[in-house]
């Protein structure tokens, strides 16, 4: 269900670190999964990431993470 960019899916194709920090845009949460563009090589991408598809999540300032297992 992840929707990304052919050339990210060659690169990245079993698993990415996503990174929310300083430069993202078009953040959008819905109910099941959330949409964001990031630059890639200073490239736009649009990452459409289903929840059932983290396996983690990490908050380093607040030093909070959690890890997802699938049933």
């Amino acid at each position: 269900g992840v929707r990304i960019s052919e050339s990210l899916r060659a690169k990245y194709p079993d698993e990415m670190t996503i990174v929310l920090q300083h430069q993202f845009w078009d953040l959008k949460i819905e109910e099941d999964q959330f949409s964001v563009m990031l630059s890639f090589s200073n490239i736009p991408e649009k990452l459409v990431i289903p929840f059932s598809a983290l396996t983690a999540f990490a908050d380093p300032s607040v030093k909070f993470g959690l890890q997802f297992h699938a049933e």
